[in-house]
């Protein structure tokens, strides 16, 4: 019975569907504030993506804001080799992916100089099902060269078990997704995308650059510092399964002008999904999750839909804002009603767990519009509630005589 107990109460810990299966996708969370370059391990769950000892000197680097470092090498936005802001949040990794293969600068530094960076996934993909790898990248103004070619690869981590040592080229695998062209926009953050069907075994992401020198088309940036490599940017990693459904969250009210949330509230993996909001037609936010105010009437019922795309495959869902008077308390938080059957053909019993005499009840379409108002008697905890109304989706709202509220998305079919 103990095994049971436990068993349950992890399975309803996260009650989310998995969305970015990628873990720490956008280098915010830190295991320690970085101090120097190549410090790529100091981002939670990311690593050089080859087998060495310590900090290689063939590592990527990683910029953190949050640290607050007044070092022109490692501050953010502006540093030695680039001056640009994250994609989102603080953190930025960057990575040297091209070196032309000319004697090097300095005696004794190697002629092999690609950096590759490694994170894990929450859990091992699905086999068969498909997935939308995306990240975004920039080049630093320090580089010597723009190219195609930059890429993902995902496995249970045994590209870093090869015998490769830092800064070799990792060409003995194909990555399921790179750029086709060129990348050189040292202002605007570019998104590559694309999608691949999983093995099963993948449990890890690998950055860089997988393909032979003589299959990278090149440009040379003569203003770049960096004359024989490239340097890119790096931020927002996602893996996300194709078939994830939209969601714009559970119906929410607001006193008239305050914010509330709406859209995938306290889901932690939704990072990296691309969400557009429109409110009567027009676009008004981007993100899993947006705030949005009440309006200045109460009683007015506000309907926001969701648009997802995920590798150009678009999804929506709508959620419902109704306004509330100022103070105006929930009886949706004390869960004293429930409501069945729904869907109905009309009629509805609604229970209470304790005696409510009797309930002003309104039902509002999706517009706003009152469409039923009856008043509620409840015998033996129960009432009925009887409306004729056209099929489709409709939300009731149930006052009691202290002025508490509850409502419920019902369905007539």
């Amino acid at each position: 019975m103990r095994v049971l107990i436990i068993i349950f109460l992890f399975t309803c810990a996260n009650t989310f569907a998995q969305v970015n299966f990628v873990k720490n996708p956008s280098f915010e969370d830190t295991v320690k504030c970085i101090d120097e370059i190549n410090q790529i391990g100091r981002a939670k769950y990311w690593t050089c993506a080859v087998d060495t000892v310590g900090e290689p000197y063939y590592a990527p680097e990683y910029y953190n804001a949050a640290c607050g470092s007044l070092s022109l090498n490692l501050s953010v936005p502006e540093n030695v080799r680039f001056y640009q802001y994250p994609h989102t949040g603080n953190a930025i990794v960057a990575a040297g992916l091209y070196y032309d293969k000319t004697p090097p600068p300095v005696p004794g530094l190697s002629s092999k100089w690609r950096d590759y960076f490694q994170g894990h996934l929450y859990r091992s993909l699905d086999a068969g099902r498909a997935y939308c790898i995306s990240f975004w990248v920039n080049m630093a103004e320090v580089s010597g060269y723009a190219h195609d070619k930059i890429g993902a690869y995902l496995d249970n981590s045994n590209i870093d078990k090869t015998g490769s040592t830092a800064g070799e080229e990792i060409i003995f695998v194909t990555p399921q997704v790179y750029s086709t062209k060129v990348i050189e926009d040292t202002m605007n953050w570019v998104k590559i995308e694309g999608s691949f069907i999983a093995i099963g075994n993948e449990t890890h992401i690998t950055l860089g650059n997988f393909f032979k020198q003589s299959d990278v088309v090149t440009i040379s940036n003569t203003w770049g510092a960096y004359d024989q490599y490239s340097y890119y940017l790096f931020d927002d990693i996602a893996v996300i399964p194709i078939d994830l459904e939209a969601d714009a969250g559970k119906d929410n009210h607001a006193e008239p002008g305050k914010l509330v949330q709406i859209g995938r509230v306290g889901d932690t993996t939704a990072m990296g999904l691309d969400c557009k909001w429109y409110h009567k037609g027009a676009f008004i936010d981007s993100g899993a999750v947006i705030s949005v105010k009440g309006s200045a009437i109460v009683g007015t019922i506000d309907t926001y839909v969701v648009v997802q795309t995920i590798c150009g495959l678009s999804k929506s869902d709508t959620v419902t804002v109704t306004t509330v008077p100022l103070g105006a308390k929930k009886l949706d938080d004390k869960k004293l009603l429930s409501l069945y059957p729904n869907p109905s053909n009309g009629t509805f019993t609604i229970a209470t767990t304790s005696s409510q005499g009797t309930m002003q009840s309104k039902v509002y379409d999706l517009l706003g519009r009152i469409v039923h108002q009856q008043r509620l008697s409840f015998d033996n905890n129960k009432a009925t509630l009887d409306m004729n109304v056209m099929n489709g989706v409709y939300i009731l709202e149930l006052i009691d005589m202290e002025g508490n509220i509850q409502r419920e998305r019902i369905s007539i079919k």
